[in-house]
């Protein structure tokens, strides 16, 4: 979501000797550009080059999010071939083949993954895959879900080996909290299925959990994504010292306003609160000018990327429990 975002997940992986993944979706960074400092798939690695200089004993791996039609709004299945062969290109060390959007038919929508792997595969054997193709809306899922998550792995097993899957545990991701239910007895048994067949499950909306939440997660969830709440905390953190020296976020909270990036993230509330709709969109404009002046007259009073890298660390070390 930032270049200090990034940089903290780097600084924190080499200080604490620990493996993360540093995932962007399609709106994100792509081949043709994207909200994340305006950077194409090109320029974001030619920083995270410059990030393995700065931290050379990190161990973070590269990784792509969501990479099927429909995520950033254009369904062409040759943006989707683009981001990939972008991807691979540049070294990604992993992609998430998601066709949850693909307008088609079940059958037709595994034969469209399919093409996709195998592109993958073809350009790099050695490229780790993630896949799952149900669409995250925090539903609790039964355990008769299992039979068609077999029939789903049985489908890639064929001719891939995944390195994870995907699988809904109940979590969802809404303004600044978590909202969803943990499932833990269909996880435990989505767990057990993955594990048989060497692969690990991946739990995407994991934002906002306690210590306590994330501890009956060990020994079932493999992995968590997040992200929303990351850019929660930068936007939230530039906010909070700019009241505190004064400075007028007036014209930032304006932009974020009218960028209307709010709407998916609201929950409870109701558009007519400014501030709470410009926290939980804020990270859509961080390359606005309004944003950049805003870390201009930061600058001069404190170091403002320092800050926004500790505050971000806080939140990764929530989630290093083993």
């Amino acid at each position: 979501m930032s270049p200090e975002i990034i940089e903290a997940v780097f600084k924190y992986s080499e200080r604490n000797d620990r493996e993360l993944m540093l995932i962007s979706s399609k709106s994100q960074i792509d081949h043709a550009g994207g909200y994340v400092n305006n950077w194409s798939t090109k320029d974001y690695m030619r920083f995270v080059d410059q990030m393995k200089g700065r931290y050379p004993k990190s161990k973070v791996k590269i990784c792509r999010d969501h990479c099927g039609p429909g995520f950033n709004g254009i369904h062409d299945l040759e943006d989707c071939y683009s981001t990939i062969r972008a991807d691979i290109e540049c070294g990604f060390d992993l992609i998430h083949i998601d066709f949850c959007h693909y307008k088609g038919p079940r059958e037709e929508m595994w034969e469209q993954s399919r093409k996709a792997i195998e592109l993958c595969l073809a350009l790099n054997p050695d490229i780790s895959l993630e896949i799952g193709t149900d669409d995250n809306v925090g539903a609790s899922l039964s355990r008769e879900y299992l039979s068609l998550l077999k029939k789903d792995l049985d489908y890639y097993l064929s001719f891939c080996k995944p390195d994870y899957y995907v699988v809904q545990t109940g979590s969802l991701t809404k303004e600044f909290m978590q909202v969803g239910m943990y499932n833990r007895e269909f996880v435990e048994a989505a767990a057990a299925l993955l594990h048989e067949s060497g692969l690990h499950l991946k739990e995407h909306n994991a934002d906002y959990l306690s210590a306590a939440e994330i501890r009956k997660r060990v020994g079932h969830v493999d992995a968590m994504n997040l992200a929303p709440q990351l850019g929660v905390v930068q936007t939230s953190l530039v906010i909070n010292r700019c009241l505190v020296y004064g400075i007028d976020v007036t014209p930032y909270l304006d932009v974020c306003y009218r960028g209307g990036k709010w709407k998916k993230w609201l929950y409870k509330h109701g558009p007519e609160d400014k501030l709470l709709c410009a926290l939980i969109s804020g990270h859509y404009h961080f390359t606005s000018d309004e944003y950049k002046r805003l870390l201009d007259s930061l600058g001069k009073v404190e170091d403002i990327k320092e800050s926004i890298i500790n505050e971000v660390s806080k939140v990764v070390d929530n989630y290093a429990i083993n």
